[in-house]
């Protein structure tokens, strides 16, 4: 059976030259891949890709079908764009929920994008813990969450959840500190030295910790603080050393105010993930955020 999942799922596979990187790039299994074009294959009855060593390319028949696939998506895109602008005198709302890095750092640049080609629609965002978003995203409060990490022990019937992103964290360093000149440090450099850390309470250090745990990290907490934010203006001020998200640190980087520093041996990343009530379908409202989020985020056009 062709289905639009399945078509952008090929475009993709033609895009990325693999169905490995396909795979990755969706958070699926490879032969969940594999499945969905062995599916168009047998529902089209030819051929469409060409597996080597070097690579997957389109044959001749999936170069057609990748060129309607493409204007099917594009034609869908359009018309939603479209018929969610038809009445630009109609106020139409969306409410988002995100945790408080995600809120402070991405949502932002998020609404301006989105808003430049919405102007009709009323965006409203809250910011809260990962439980407190998940239970507004049920309870009808806020249409769409973001939210950071493994959700596993708040996971609820009909909830949504997607991983979408990537994000990296980075030791993160003062200007004038004394590992400033470094781009890397050791364990045991990071295990002596003062650190400024999230709240007990915080899923994030609860990760961190662990995560560093198992290299046999074990941080020597002297200051805790409730937010990115906040501990970003600490270490500007001088305040030591922390681990925070490459999003969050990335104007001051660039300004010359903080520097960031992997930790050898250690790699940290989390993921971002888009939560949303099963219970009814997507609005327009909310496909329309989601499209504008999708060209940097591929598994988030196959919920569409």
């Amino acid at each position: 059976m062709i289905t639009l999942h399945k078509l952008k799922i090929f475009i993709l596979v033609c895009e990325q030259g693999s169905l490995n990187k396909a795979a990755q790039a969706l958070y699926l299994s490879q032969s969940a891949v594999s499945q969905h074009i062995q599916d168009l294959e047998a529902s089209l009855g030819a051929k469409l890709l060409n597996r080597s060593p070097r690579g997957t390319t389109a044959t001749p028949a999936g170069e057609v079908l990748l060129d309607y696939a493409r204007q099917m998506v594009r034609l869908l895109a359009e018309a939603e764009h479209d018929i969610v602008q038809i009445d630009t005198a109609q106020s139409l709302q969306l409410d988002l929920g995100a945790t408080p890095g995600i809120s402070v750092y991405l949502i932002p640049r998020w609404l301006r994008d989105f808003q430049s080609d919405y102007d009709n629609i009323n965006v409203s965002m809250q910011t809260g813990l990962t439980k407190d978003i998940i239970a507004g995203v049920m309870d009808t409060r806020y249409d769409l969450g973001f939210v950071e990490g493994e959700i596993d022990d708040l996971v609820r019937d009909n909830l949504g959840q997607l991983p979408f992103y990537n994000m990296a964290y980075d030791v993160v360093v003062s200007a004038d500190h004394d590992w400033a000149h470094q781009s890397t440090i050791t364990p045991e450099q990071l295990a002596q030295h003062p650190f400024i850390n999230r709240q007990p309470t915080s899923r994030t250090r609860r990760w961190m910790e662990g995560v560093l745990g198992r290299y046999g990290i074990r941080l020597k907490t002297t200051t805790e603080l409730d937010s990115p934010g906040t501990i970003k203006y600490a270490l500007l001020d001088g305040g030591g050393v922390s681990i925070l998200p490459r999003y969050a640190v990335e104007r001051e980087v660039e300004r010359g105010e903080l520097k960031v520093l992997s930790i050898e041996g250690v790699k940290l990343d989390r993921s971002l993930r888009l939560v949303w009530n099963q219970r009814a379908a997507f609005t327009a409202t909310q496909r329309a955020f989601l499209n504008m989020l999708a060209p940097t985020a591929p598994q988030l056009s196959m919920l569409l």
